[in-house]
């Protein structure tokens, strides 16, 4: 059956913060610990993975999540670096990756299901070359991923069959998995190649979208 819609995620799948780990890397430096980027972006996507975020995180939610983060290193979350890597980074700016561009070809609407604040269509038009056809954002429905129920809000929203959607994300437990399981046809967006072993439908840039459609 032919694609009739490609919805996407959000948060690392078309928009992302690119000073993010340069300026965690910056605040480590200044404390005596040495980090590659590569190191740092794996750890914190891998602990990403694992963590719920809410719609609306807080400076106790990031300490948290940063005291976990330096733990994963080996490094002590002492109250003045938690206090530094906060103050470096919770309010970076999201920029669009530069192969959201390769979507503009596509000759099928776009969606956006994310887990968000009801900031979204705020953030999305940071893509102005992009019009979504649907933009459903959690904290907006009330509902978040992975929960069934907010994809077939989804299918609603678009009216159309599970089988006649594409959906991309970066998340396998947020994203791939639960959409699979509904039979969308789901594929993992890895640019950073952290899941080469992959068993799922993945894509290394959006440029490649158009072999799943």
């Amino acid at each position: 059956m032919a694609i009739k819609a490609l919805f996407l995620d959000a948060a690392n799948t078309l928009v992302h913060k690119p000073a993010l780990y340069p300026s965690m890397a910056e605040v480590l430096k200044r404390h005596g610990v040495q980090v590659d980027l590569d190191v740092l972006l794996r750890q914190h996507r891998f602990l990403s993975e694992a963590k719920s975020f809410p719609d609306r995180t807080s400076r106790e939610f990031y300490d948290e999540f940063n005291s976990e983060l330096l733990r994963s290193l080996g490094v002590l979350p002492k109250r003045e670096l938690l206090d530094e890597l906060f103050g470096a980074c919770s309010y970076l700016p999201w920029r669009p990756f530069d192969d959201v561009a390769d979507l503009t070809v596509l000759d099928v609407p776009l969606g956006v299901l994310s887990n968000w604040n009801t900031q979204l269509s705020d953030t999305l038009a940071l893509i102005p070359d992009l019009q979504f056809s649907w933009v459903l954002g959690s904290e907006q429905i009330g509902l978040r991923k992975p929960a069934p129920a907010f994809f077939e809000r989804m299918l609603d929203a678009a009216a159309l069959e599970a089988s006649e959607i594409a959906y991309i994300g970066d998340s396998m437990r947020l994203d791939v998995e639960p959409a699979l399981s509904m039979g969308i046809r789901a594929a993992l967006i890895d640019r950073d190649n952290l899941y080469p072993h992959a068993n799922v439908p993945r894509i290394t840039s959006l440029s490649q979208v158009v072999t799943l459609l």
